[in-house]
This record gives C-alpha cells, sequence and structure tokens, in this order.
C-alpha cells in the first residue's frame, strides 16, 4: 500500500492490490500517508498457495476493477496490448532483458 501511495504522490498512476485479510491494515496505511479512502484492488487472500493457473485465473477476475483504478477500459487495454512487444524482447536500462 505505502509504494503505490508513494508512486502516486510522485505522479505515477498505480493500481495497488491488496488481499482481504489486509483491509483494516491497507486502510489504515492509507489514513497515515494522508490518503484516506485511496483506491486499491482487493482479491481473496490468501494467494501464496495458488498454483501458476489460479493465479492467472485470479487476476482474469480482478482485471476490470485494475483497468478502472488505471482509468483504463477493457477495450483500451486490448488494444494496448496488442501493441506491446512480448516480454522477452523487452530491453531494459542498463541490458537485458526479460
Amino acid at each position: 500500500m505505502a509504494d503505490g501511495i508513494i508512486f502516486e504522490k510522485l505522479g505515477l498512476q498505480t493500481a495497488t492490490l491488496v488481499t482481504d485479510a489486509f483491509r483494516a491494515s491497507g486502510d489504515a496505511m492509507a489514513r497515515r500517508m494522508g490518503m484516506p479512502g485511496y483506491h486499491y484492488v482487493m482479491l481473496p487472500h490468501p494467494v501464496s498457495n495458488l498454483t501458476p493457473e489460479e493465479c492467472k485465473d485470479r487476476a482474469c477476475e480482478i482485471l476490470p476493477e485494475v483497468l478502472g483504478v488505471l482509468g483504463l477500459d477493457t477495450r483500451e487495454q486490448v488494444i494496448a496490448n496488442s501493441q506491446r512487444a512480448p516480454a522477452e524482447q523487452v530491453q531494459w536500462p542498463g541490458g537485458g532483458s526479460v
């Protein structure tokens, strides 16, 4: 939560994910950092025991809300994804790739 709020304060639009077990902590952190009511995406807890396929399913379930937090709609995201290079082709500053 703190990282998302810091990024937002620096002008970087962020979608913070918090599991439902940490709702009270997330709300308290937002208040503490001067952003009461900070909008974040909540997902069911736990996530550490999910298989890769279950993680993918969970991500698909919350994607509309994540896009909403970022001010995007699904149609815009589909267009953006179709223009994105595959991760293994992305060159990172300082060299290397994913």
